[in-house]
């Protein structure tokens, strides 16, 4: 989704239907949308639309999940999963890693990654936790937090993606700020205060070293209802910027339920 969104003009005139650039390209990424309903877009075929020679082979996106997925299942696994804060389990001379993504729980073994003992046809899900593994880092939380933004080099989509993040939440649950703690603690959040005041304040953990920090404010009759998400300045050691956006979208969908 996040190449989609990079071909588009990001200013949410609302020409191709969407309300927003960023709802328009989720609706071409499930194949709800054609991205030639973007009058800004020229000369661009769909995702999952190309033909010939493009359409026999894997997509992009699909082949670099293979790569680095190929890369992952040859790391010395019970290494590994200390670093990434997994689970080794070793059973019958075979080896595996657990671990959850958004309160989800993959495991990883020699064959590939595999998801409720299904092999995972996620390529996201693959592409981010099989990255996450092969950097097996176990670089500490520094307990400064940060927005996307302030990490070096992020493109300027990225820092979109989450104030489209931080509006969605603010305007789901403005009316209903009960509602909003009662999902949070369903998707594994842990009330986590910060000196930031607000009147909810939770952490999730993405995967186990990325947490992820939301900050709620209800509205008053001054001001309307706000959201803030942040994350420990350690997130980059842990996970490529762009695949935490991915991410973000992730936990922003489970969390609204659109």
């Amino acid at each position: 989704m996040i190449e989609i969104y990079k071909k588009l003009p990001k200013t949410n005139c609302g020409k191709c239907g969407s309300a927003t650039c960023i709802a328009f390209a989720m609706a071409v990424k499930k194949g709800e949308a054609d991205l030639s309903a973007c009058p800004f877009v020229k000369c661009l075929p769909s995702p999952g639309l190309q033909t010939g020679s493009q359409a026999a082979s894997p997509s992009g996106y699909e082949h670099v999940a293979e790569e680095i997925e190929n890369e992952a299942v040859c790391l010395n696994f019970r290494q590994t999963a200390e670093a990434v804060g997994g689970t080794y389990i070793a059973c019958d001379g075979k080896e595996a890693i657990r671990l959850n993504m958004i309160n989800k729980p993959y495991e990883l073994n020699k064959e590939g990654l595999f998801e409720n003992n299904v092999y995972s046809r996620d390529t996201w899900a693959r592409i981010i936790i099989c990255d996450y593994m092969r950097r097996h880092t176990s670089r500490a939380h520094t307990g400064e937090l940060v927005g996307l933004g302030h990490f070096p080099h992020t493109a300027s989509h990225v820092k979109a993606f989450q104030s489209n993040a931080e509006k969605k939440i603010a305007d789901i649950f403005k009316d209903n700020a009960d509602r909003l703690g009662q999902r949070c603690t369903e998707l594994g959040g842990i009330e986590a205060p910060n000196n930031l005041k607000a009147d909810y304040s939770f952490r999730f953990d993405l995967l186990p070293n990325v947490p992820l920090f939301l900050s709620f404010w209800s509205a008053d009759e001054e001001f309307g209802a706000d959201c803030k998400i942040l994350f420990d300045r350690s997130a980059e050691a842990h996970i490529d910027i762009e695949y935490l956006a991915n991410l973000l979208e992730r936990f922003t969908l489970e969390l609204t339920g659109e």
